[in-house]
């Protein structure tokens, strides 16, 4: 995916790690950028961005990609009860029916909204019981097609016995050690306390510091997984060892004052899902008491950031919270700090040193952008529907909102097709039992 040099032109910069816009040109060689700033040496290839804004590539901190094709699915006849009868219904069955090339044509097609949405890097959670080995081979291989960056995982489950169990663990073998050149990266994935023995859930956390990585788990999601679980999750999940510095622990929204504090403690993650958290019904996180190192994700609701934290600040508006736009602006930037600390280089700025990934956006007419209203603007005025070029590595993989890798007509094809044949297997499951691990 690397060329020689690439330079952005006449833009606008919008920085989001430390928030303030300049005009200045970007300089990207060998997938780096290696200079910020104006009267610099115009190579081959040129993107003209005269009056346009440049963002840094965004970063999803937590997406199931698997979800792409869940999109106008049937539902149920009747609206689910709670989370448990959610899951039951609906998630469970939907990842029970997916194979390989439904797979392949859900990255595809979650691909191609996350270049859309401005996003470069994805940090996803997947699962896929009837197509465990080859998993995660399948999900790496349609993003490089796409071109985005990944950290990838397989929420290992007790759910469906103890062979599933052990095939959820080898799944991460392919690609654990593997040099991929910033691109590509492995966490050891868990789906939730509550589907995971401590046999398992120990096995994950030790696989995890062997391997030098994080574990991948939702946590407190939802409001009886302590009940289930038996004890507290965070502290069941440090007693099993599975509490891995670097960890990424999604949802949070019932973790008690002190659990949030044992995360910090241990240098782990959270990720908060505003609209996934109100479309499951799951309830409001603490979010006054989570800790500084929070990154937004999307929980595979598509990829759009700037919708996701514009509900996260209407959400906490009404909830009471009292985080200005400059801290929700910070959880945007730190899904890319830690994809970066995962991938081996530096993620969501617009300086010498950092990833050639950024996105070129068709100015929004107003007032003018500062960095003291910069958070605001991402909150009040600025979408995903302005995206209109991105670069992945110093490539341009989105031209004129078009993907440059692959063909977007093929793929909807195939996405249809798939969609189709994945919501009739999914037809022909039973709902799960929330309470079998």
């Amino acid at each position: 995916m690397r060329t020689d040099s690439l330079l952005i032109r006449g833009g606008t910069l919008l920085h989001l790690d430390t928030p303030r816009v300049e005009r200045a040109d970007v300089l990207i060689t060998d997938g780096i950028i290696t200079a910020v700033g104006t009267d610099l040496p115009v190579p081959a290839k040129v993107i003209d961005a005269d009056g346009a804004w440049v963002l840094p590539g965004l970063t999803v901190g937590h997406h199931h990609l698997y979800s792409a094709l869940a999109t106008g699915m049937p539902f149920l006849e009747a609206p689910a009860t709670d989370f448990s009868d959610m899951l039951a219904k609906v998630w469970w069955r939907l990842d029970e029916a997916l194979d390989e090339p439904s797979l392949r044509a859900s990255a595809l097609a979650g691909g191609i909204g996350a270049l859309r949405a401005g996003v470069t890097t994805v940090v996803d959670h997947h699962a896929s019981p009837n197509f465990i080995g080859g998993s995660l081979e399948t999900l790496d291989g349609a993003l490089d097609e796409v071109g985005l960056r990944r950290v990838l995982c397989y929420e290992v489950t007790d759910r469906g016995g103890p062979a599933r169990a052990a095939a959820g663990l080898a799944a991460h073998e392919g690609l654990l050690g593997r040099a991929t050149d910033g691109f590509s990266a492995v966490m050891i994935g868990a789906h939730a306390n509550f589907t995971l023995e401590d046999h398992t859930l120990a096995r994950v956390g030790a696989m995890a510091r062997e391997a030098g990585v994080g574990v991948h788990i939702h946590v407190g999601e939802a409001v009886g997984d302590r009940a289930l679980t038996g004890e507290p999750l965070v502290a069941r999940m440090r007693r099993l060892g599975a509490l891995v510095p670097g960890s990424v622990l999604a949802h949070g929204v019932h973790l008690s004052p002190d659990e949030l504090a044992m995360v910090a403690d241990a240098g782990a993650w959270l990720t908060h899902q505003p609209r996934s958290n109100m479309n499951n019904a799951v309830g409001y996180a603490k979010l006054a008491a989570f800790p500084q190192r929070t990154a937004l994700g999307t929980d595979g609701i598509g990829a759009d950031l700037f919708s996701e934290l514009q509900a996260g600040w209407f959400r906490a508006s009404e909830g009471g919270v009292g985080w200005f736009p400059s801290r929700w602006l910070e959880l945007l930037h730190q899904s890319s700090v830690m994809a970066g600390d995962k991938l081996g280089l530096q993620l969501g700025a617009l300086r010498p040193g950092a990833a050639g990934d950024l996105s070129i956006l068709d100015p929004i007419p107003g007032p003018p952008l500062t960095g003291d209203n910069l958070a605001a603007a991402f909150i009040f005025r600025l979408t995903a529907a302005a995206v209109r070029h991105v670069v992945t590595g110093g490539v341009q993989v989105l031209a004129d909102r078009m993907p440059t890798r692959v063909d977007a007509g093929e793929v909807d094809a195939l996405a249809q097709r798939q969609a189709a044949a994945l919501w009739g297997r999914m037809s022909d499951r039973p709902a799960q039992d929330l309470t079998r691990r």
